[in-house]
């Protein structure tokens, strides 16, 4: 088993002892963890390190949760880092703003050992190659490198998050045919959360607005049923 690099980031200093305690201790087999106290010191290991997954705690000293995040979004080196955004805040306000900034899911303090665990897990899923699935999906001029988590749109290079590779790629395989919300959630999300049609709404504009004026208006809802896409 490859074991993932993770960045934990939070300035609680019982936070700090209970993600050492995970990876060291309790996980040591599947995950390496590096932790960070604030933004500052998170930013250092970013550019130091390989990471494969980040969990970030939203209100930080120095550099705000939302602000780490925008800036591992933007760095070729970083952006496709899995992140879960950590927070006290639990509105669907905050979780949408989370996910629109580019988060690929979103906890809620205080949290289980085990559910810590099923996240890091699912997505870890993602930033592991698999061979069993296609590489290439093409429809009209969209392509998407399903390994490389590389999207063009019209020639053009678009950067989407793990989770909207595997949205898209949902919609491209089976194009022209309506998705339940729920088997769109278990497909990508593969958890429970009471915010999951929020977080899945907020994905969904997302990629929408990474489509652009001629491919988004075609990923169209069907209002308390699912989404479809295509001509």
């Amino acid at each position: 088993m490859v074991r993932q690099r993770v960045l934990a980031v939070d300035d609680d200093e019982e936070m700090l002892r209970f993600y050492r305690c995970f990876f060291g201790k309790l996980h040591p087999e599947e995950f390496s963890g590096a932790v960070a106290a604030d933004g500052r010191e998170a930013l250092g290991l970013l550019s130091r390190e390989r990471l494969d997954l980040a969990v970030l705690d939203w209100m930080l000293p120095d550099i705000s949760g939302l602000n780490l995040l925008k800036a591992i979004r933007s760095h070729p080196r970083t952006r496709s880092v899995g992140v879960i955004m950590v927070t006290a805040l639990a509105s669907p306000n905050d979780v949408v703003t989370a996910l629109e900034t580019g988060a690929d899911d979103h906890l809620a303090k205080p949290f289980d050992e085990a559910v810590l665990l099923a996240r890091l897990r699912s997505l870890g899923r993602r930033q592991s190659p698999d061979s069993g699935r296609r590489r290439f999906l093409v429809f009209g001029d969209l392509r998407l490198d399903l390994e490389a988590e590389r999207l063009t749109v019209e020639g053009v290079a678009v950067h989407l998050t793990p989770k909207e590779v595997d949205l898209l790629g949902i919609f491209m395989a089976r194009p022209n045919i309506l998705h339940t919300l729920s088997a769109i959630w278990d497909a990508v999300w593969n958890h429970e959360s009471e915010h999951w049609q929020h977080i899945l709404a907020a994905t969904i504009s997302s990629l929408r607005r990474k489509l652009g004026p001629s491919w988004g208006p075609r990923l169209k809802s069907r209002k308390g049923r699912g989404y479809l896409f295509g001509d």
